[in-house]
């Protein structure tokens, strides 16, 4: 079993839904016609959208995550699909967001790929929003990384860990959950870092313009030096 499917009856404690990230993504996506969430897990955003009017579709690569999508939140659609393969899922999408640092889970050269597929689906103005761990705060970290342990409460506690390669091309992201100190599971993932410049790089390339820059939902400045997170919009140019 996949550390995502272990994860999914749990990931509603540890990541639950906020209101805000709603309230930001809808003051950025279109008022109507079709949008994309790109590594929805258990689909709160996808749903919230699909209640709202949108035609929305999430898509996760985990069952269990689209199990629980579907059973939750039925004015939505929900595949089980790599993002990488957004391609083959629809045709034409007026809107996408990608949020969670799922984007870093694509090697570089799936990453150019799916962001050209992408950008193929959208009409120009459309907008795309990224949000990623701030690497840029990261990647200069010659050892390991402990971030503050996520306590659900009922003696759930979700501890996360970046173990920086040799190189900084590629981090192993460590995470354990434990209950009453007890592990519940450990899973260890590969992350392919970029940097927010880097990533508007790729994104140019792409046929997207980086129009905003934030360090978080909440709409605070980005500062590389200090944000933890790393939120991007752009709008296919």
């Amino acid at each position: 079993m996949s550390f995502y499917a272990q994860f999914a009856p749990h990931y509603e404690q540890i990541f639950p839904f906020r209101p805000a990230t709603l309230d930001f993504l809808r003051a950025r996506l279109p008022e109507r016609g079709r949008v994309l969430d790109l590594g929805c897990g258990p689909g709160h955003y996808a749903g919230a959208l699909g209640a709202g009017g949108l035609e929305a579709i999430g898509l996760d690569l985990d069952p269990a995550m689209i199990e629980a999508a579907r059973a939750r939140y039925s004015q939505a659609l929900f595949a089980v699909a790599d993002v990488g393969e957004v391609a083959t899922i629809c045709e034409r999408a007026d809107g996408a967001f990608c949020i969670g640092n799922v984007l870093p889970h694509l090697s570089p050269d799936r990453r150019d790929a799916f962001l050209r597929d992408l950008a193929a689906l959208m009409p120009a103005g459309a907008p795309w929003l990224v949000q990623t761990v701030n690497f840029d705060r990261f990647l200069p970290l010659a050892g390991p990384y402990d971030f503050p342990p996520l306590d659900a409460g009922g003696g759930l506690v979700f501890r996360r860990r970046y173990l920086p390669g040799a190189d900084s091309t590629v981090i192993c992201f460590l995470t354990a959950l434990a209950r009453d100190g007890a592990t519940v599971f450990e899973g260890e993932v590969a992350l392919w870092p970029v940097t927010s410049g880097d990533l508007a790089a790729v994104h140019a390339g792409a046929g997207f313009s980086l129009v905003d820059e934030w360090g978080g939902f909440a709409g605070e400045a980005f500062e590389p030096a200090k944000s933890g997170a790393c939120v991007q919009v752009y709008r296919r140019a």
